[in-house]
């Protein structure tokens, strides 16, 4: 009996993996929809980085509060704990911008001493620093933009690790609930939004704030869904809270498609909080969804941020004389073929490691 509710323990929530995928979809196209005759598509699908920063800093609480022993080294335990998460990414990350790099030396004719500046950023990407200041966060200055998201988690993540373990109290009470509020009001007053990633500010570019306060609100929706688990609800309120939860998702897209506004953006984030409080409590009908393909729609989702900046990029070059919507689906089917080839080719050498190990 133990060891099937483990087994269903391991179960992975089959409705984030689904939006796991279906919000990395919305990235790609914010991403790669850009046409002069038919506008933008998704002008606002920056809002599905919130969602991922959310269930980062869930996931770190959750892992923080699983914790039963004492931690005498809090800043090394959570600086080893960031870093385990980005040795999940480095492989996906590393390889898809040394391939964008070997793309672009081969598509230059003209090989000129201006390249040296470009491919002197690669060591700064494979190492996820560009948002530490040293390279202009312009977007043109890298060959995987995207993965500013990850450069800004991996800067912030340890220390709001390391004030849940040092000032427990202060945070799980205070800091959770008000920082991000302080974050997202202060950007709106002196920028008119807190979306921005690569503006400056007096403590490094906007991207660090907007992962602070985005990781630290995510782990305030962990311990809000752990209080709303304890509570028992009966049918008729189980059915209004997945309405509720499914409706911040729909919200988020609904947003996607829209010209952004700093108030509004605000509103559908504080959904989408309210949203994830319901999911990762387990009080709706949404924990019952399972199923391996959502869990492998969930899995490839990382893959496919880490490739997709410049396959869009390659699509573009290369299939221009296709229409628009075709653009956009070779898109999505070149970044799923080349996650899925990297997912094999990783799965293989691990197989392999395994087995010399067991020798």
């Amino acid at each position: 009996m133990d060891r099937k509710k483990t087994e269903i323990r391991k179960i992975k929530n089959g409705y984030i993996e689904l939006c796991r995928f279906l919000f990395c979809v919305m990235i790609v196209i914010h991403h790669n929809a850009r046409d002069f005759e038919t506008g933008t598509i998704l002008p606002s699908g920056f809002v599905a980085v919130e969602f991922f920063f959310f269930i980062s800093g869930a996931m770190a609480m959750k892992h923080v509060m699983g914790e039963k022993e004492e931690i005498p080294q809090k800043m090394r335990y959570a600086v080893d704990y960031t870093l385990k998460k980005m040795k999940r990414i480095f492989p996906y990350a590393a390889c898809g911008t040394v391939i964008a790099y070997i793309w672009r030396i081969i598509s230059v004719k003209n090989f000129s001493a201006d390249m040296v500046h470009e491919l002197a950023v690669l060591p700064f990407e494979l190492l996820f620093l560009p948002m530490g200041g040293v390279v202009s966060a312009r977007l043109d200055r890298y060959m995987n933009a995207p993965l500013w998201y990850v450069s800004a988690m991996m800067i912030t993540l340890p220390l709001i690790v390391y004030l849940s373990l040092r000032a427990e109290d202060a945070f799980r009470h205070y800091i959770v609930w008000f920082v991000p509020v302080l974050i997202h009001g202060w950007m709106i007053l002196h920028m008119g939004g807190s979306w921005g990633w690569g503006e400056t500010t007096p403590v490094g570019y906007s991207a660090l704030l907007v992962a602070f306060s985005n990781l630290t609100l995510g782990c305030g929706i962990y311990l809000a869904a752990k209080r709303l688990g304890e509570k028992k609800f009966g049918t008729a309120v189980k059915i209004l809270l997945t309405l509720l939860e499914v409706a911040g998702i729909v919200l988020c897209f609904l947003f996607a498609a829209s010209d952004p506004e700093a108030y509004t953006f605000e509103t559908v984030v504080g959904f989408l909080a309210l949203s994830l409080v319901i999911t990762l409590s387990g009080v709706s009908y949404t924990g019952r969804v399972h199923g391996r393909v959502l869990e492998w729609l969930g899995k490839i989702s990382l893959p496919i941020y880490c490739v997709h900046w410049w396959t869009g990029q390659m699509v573009q070059v290369y299939l221009y004389q296709f229409s628009y919507p075709v653009r956009i689906l070779c898109i999505l089917a070149g970044s799923a073929f080349l996650s899925l080839l990297m997912m094999a080719v990783f799965w293989f050498i691990g197989t392999i490691r395994k087995k010399k190990i067991r020798q």
